[in-house]
Formats: C-alpha cells, structure tokens, sequence
C-alpha cells in the first residue's frame, strides 16, 4: 500500500495521563472473550444510561426519527431510539476485536455477505467506488473488505492522540489506507485509478458548500455533496452500494453488498446524489435502527432556517 495518513506510536503514550485509555482498551480485548449474551446485556444497560444522563444525545436522536418517520407514534421511536444506543453501545464494546482480534476469531464475527457485487467487477479490473452510510458497525464492515482487497477511506483525526492511534491502527491493520479529509480528493481520485477500492460515507452534513445541493433524504430537504457522479465519471468506478449491520442473534457483523448502481452515472451531478440519496435511504429502512441517528443530519436549513436541533 501507499503511505498515507497513519499516526505513529509515541513513547509518551505510556505516561500516566494515558493509562485511562490502556485500560479502557484492555478492558475491551478482554470483553472480545466474553460470552455474546454478557457483552450484549452490558450494551442494554450502557444504552439506558445514555439514554438517562446524555439528554442532548437523545434530544437529536428523537429530533432525527421524528423528521424521518412523521407516521410513527412518539412510543414507536422511543423503542427504535432504545435499540439503536443498544447497537451503538454493543460496536463500541466490540472495539477490542477491530484492535486485537485474531484471523480465526475476525472470520467468525465479521462477514462479508454479497462478494460476488465485488469479486467479478474487481477480477474484471474495474474500479470500484462502495457507497455506504454511517452505521454503527461501519468500522467492521471496513475490516472486512480490507482483509480482501485494497481499500482506501477518508478519516477526520480524534482529538486524543492515543486514541486515534489506537482507532487508525485496527483501520490499517490489513489493506487500508486513511487519507485525511481535509487533504483533498485528488488522492482519493489517484489511489481509486490504481484499483483502490474507496470507502465512502457521503450522508454528513458537511454545510451548504459549492458542491452541495438541499435534496430529499427520507423527505426532508438535506444538505447533500453531489460529487459521486463527477467522481465516478473521472475514475471509470462501479458504485456498489454496501452497508454494515449486527445480526444479534448470531454475534457477528454482516457487511452486505447490493449489485452495482446501473445508468451511473448519468451525467447530471443533481441527479446521481438524489439517486445515492434513494439508494442510502433503502438500506437503511431494512433495519432502520442501525442507522446513526445520533448525527445532526439536518443541521444546515435552506434559506438559513432555523436548525431543528435547536431547543
């Protein structure tokens, strides 16, 4: 692989400042030994303590259901709120096995479902942009196709030096390499031409910018970047659409890939981000309660509209 954004490991890191996060992290390896009904209570009852204490967290989460699914009753999406901080709560407990975990025990909880969406494009030496969404496995989705193939994913640096370390170390333990978001796309645009394959997450609000455009996202007008078709256009890329979700009851991450986006791109920049916007949007609904509900989808307004999170 290329070089590319990759923090190094600092002897400063074993100071005492630090120890919190060594243990946090020893913590987690030794919770990757647990059985699945111990790591799936605790996630339960980390998911009602967040709940409880973090009032802003769950003021968002409700915001972002109640814009999303108007038909639901106010109980409906307390209990789609409730199981989505379970999720979240059970992928960061499993954090150990992204940092840690063994071949043996990375091929037992962590799949890669619908391959062939990849595999033949990919052997056929076709350039493959995975169009995804932010889930609260996405990190274990990565894993999985970077074990496989060479994959390169934009990354915005923790605030905590250890940390990051930590999180960029399981992101590149295999075939991956992180660019830096703020670097640019003309890296991203090289390493998808020499047959990366490029992770890409494109449902933030990043602001209204020059490359963005208010387009629907389950009906509410959504600050969107429309650069997938342009990107798609100058790489010669596939869009595979691909999203990350927990099967509870077999413990395990499953990464699931749909076939390849057909008439893509169209040549409209407009219309390719409604049609990844569409596309987003229907894997979500297929478990809508793995979907990070916790971001501010719809920070930015048009017209400079008040922000539905404010209260």
């Amino acid at each position: 692989m290329e070089a590319g954004y990759k923090p190094k490991f600092e002897w400063r890191f074993l100071g005492p400042g630090f120890w919190p996060v060594w243990l946090s992290a020893g913590l987690l390896w030794l919770l990757t030994l647990a059985p699945a009904w111990v790591r799936q209570r605790l996630a339960k009852w980390l998911a009602r303590w967040v709940l409880i204490r973090h009032r802003k967290r769950r003021q968002i989460v409700d915001t972002n259901l109640a814009l999303c699914f108007p038909g639901k009753s106010a109980r409906a999406r307390r209990i789609m709120m409730r199981r989505f901080m379970e999720y979240a709560a059970m992928a960061i407990l499993d954090y150990g096995l992204l940092w840690f975990g063994g071949p043996r025990r990375l091929n037992k909880r962590i799949v890669l479902l619908g391959a062939e969406h990849i595999e033949r494009p990919y052997l056929s030496d076709r350039r493959i942009i995975l169009l995804s969404c932010h889930t609260p496995g996405l990190e274990y989705g990565a894993m999985a196709i970077t074990r496989r193939y060479p994959t390169v994913g934009l990354v915005k640096p923790a605030r905590n030096p250890l940390i990051e370390w930590l999180v960029a170390r399981g992101r590149t333990r295999f075939n991956s390499r992180l660019i830096e978001r703020s670097s640019g796309i003309r890296q991203v645009i090289k390493a998808i031409r020499r047959k990366n394959l490029f992770y890409y997450l494109p449902d933030e609000d990043l602001g209204a910018t020059q490359h963005s455009e208010f387009l629907p996202f389950f009906g509410v007008p959504t600050a969107t970047i429309t650069s997938l078709g342009r990107l798609a256009d100058m790489t010669h890329a596939l869009i595979v659409p691909c999203i990350t979700r927990f099967n509870r009851k077999q413990d395990r991450y499953e990464v699931q890939c749909y076939p390849a986006l057909t008439h893509f791109p169209s040549g409209d920049a407009s219309e390719d981000a409604r049609t990844m916007n569409r596309v987003i949007e229907q894997m979500i609904r297929e478990a809508p309660e793995q979907y990070m509900w916790s971001f501010r989808l719809f920070q930015t307004r048009p017209d400079k509209q008040a922000s539905p999170y404010e209260r």
